[in-house]
C-alpha cells in the first residue's frame, strides 16, 4: 500500500530518511571540526602550512563512506588566510570582512560578509538540529611534551560531545616557530562559526597554543549504534612562500554564486 502525503507512513519514512543523512553530516562535521582546531600564523610575509590527514571507512545507518586521505594546505598572512583542500578552497578577508568558498570543480564561488550568521545560512531540516548538534567543548593540557620530527611540541586532550555524538582527540602542538598567533585566532573564530552548534567554543580551543603537529582522534555516534570513525593528522612542512598575485581573491573567470551551506558541507568530505 502507498501511503498517502501526511500520512504516518510517509511521515516515518521521511523522518528515518532525514536521519540517515543528518547522522552522516554529524559524521563528516565531527571529522572537518578535528581537522579544523589549530593551523597557524605569522604577522608579517605568507606562511605555507602542509599537513595531511588520514579518516578510517565508515557506515552510518547503511550509508557507507569510503577511508580517505588528503592533503591540507593553508596560507597565512597578517590580514588574510586560504585554505586548500581537495577541490576546495576557504579564503578568508578581515580586511574585507569577508569569507569566500571556491569550488574549483565547478568555477564558481560563494561570498559570505563577516562576522557570519548562522542561524541565517542553514537549511529549515538544519535549524530544527540545532540543539542536538549543540557541542561542549573542553580542552585539557596535560604537561607532556615531546620532540615530533623538528618540532618541541605539547600535549592536549580534547573531547566535543553533543547529544549526537562524542569526539576524543590527542594533541600535539608547538608554539616554538616564532608565529604571532593573535591575528591567526581572529580570522579562526570565523572558520570555526561555519560549523554547528561550536559558537561557544572557542575560547576553550584557544587553549591549544601553537601549530598542530600531531592529532588522533575518535568519533562515535550512539544514534547510529555507537559506530567509531578514527581520524590522524600531520604537520608535513611550514616555509615561508610568496604567495601569488591576487591568491586571496576570487579567481578569475569563476562565478559567483549563492551560498549552500549543504554543499559547502559536501565540498568538506
Amino acid at each position: 500500500m502507498i501511503p498517502r502525503v501526511g500520512s504516518p507512513g510517509l511521515s516515518r519514512d521521511r523522518g528515518e530518511h532525514a536521519k540517515k543523512e543528518a547522522l552522516m553530516r554529524v559524521s563528516r562535521t565531527g571529522v572537518a571540526l578535528l581537522a579544523l582546531v589549530m593551523v597557524a600564523c605569522v604577522a608579517g610575509a605568507d606562511t605555507k602550512i602542509v599537513q595531511v590527514s588520514h579518516t578510517d571507512a565508515m557506515t552510518v545507518m547503511g550509508q557507507t563512506q569510503p577511508a580517505k586521505d588528503q592533503e591540507k594546505t593553508t596560507w597565512v598572512s597578517a590580514d588574510r588566510m586560504r585554505m586548500d583542500q581537495g577541490k576546495m578552497s576557504i579564503i578568508i578577508r578581515p580586511d574585507l570582512e569577508q569569507m569566500l568558498f571556491v569550488d574549483h570543480g565547478s568555477k564558481t564561488y560563494n561570498l559570505l560578509q563577516l562576522p557570519v550568521d548562522l542561524s541565517e545560512l542553514l537549511p529549515p531540516q538544519m535549524s530544527q538540529m540545532m540543539d542536538m548538534m549543540k557541542m561542549t567543548v573542553t580542552v585539557t593540557p596535560s604537561g607532556k611534551t615531546k620532540t615530533i620530527g623538528k618540532w618541541s611540541a605539547k600535549h592536549y586532550e580534547m573531547t566535543m560531545s553533543s547529544p549526537m555524538m562524542q569526539m576524543q582527540a590527542n594533541i600535539w602542538a608547538t608554539d616554538e616557530v616564532g608565529f604571532d598567533l593573535s591575528s591567526y585566532e581572529r580570522m579562526a573564530e570565523h572558520m570555526v562559526s561555519l560549523q554547528p552548534g561550536m559558537e561557544d567554543s572557542i575560547e576553550e580551543l584557544r587553549k591549544i597554543k601553537g601549530v598542530q603537529v600531531e592529532m588522533d582522534g575518535a568519533i562515535s555516534m550512539p544514534m547510529a549504534g555507537n559506530v567509531e570513525v578514527k581520524t590522524s593528522e600531520k604537520l608535513v612542512s611550514i616555509e615561508e612562500v610568496d604567495a601569488p598575485s591576487g591568491f586571496y581573491d576570487p579567481p578569475a573567470g569563476y562565478t559567483e554564486k549563492p551560498f549552500d551551506f549543504m554543499k559547502m558541507q559536501q565540498m568538506q568530505q
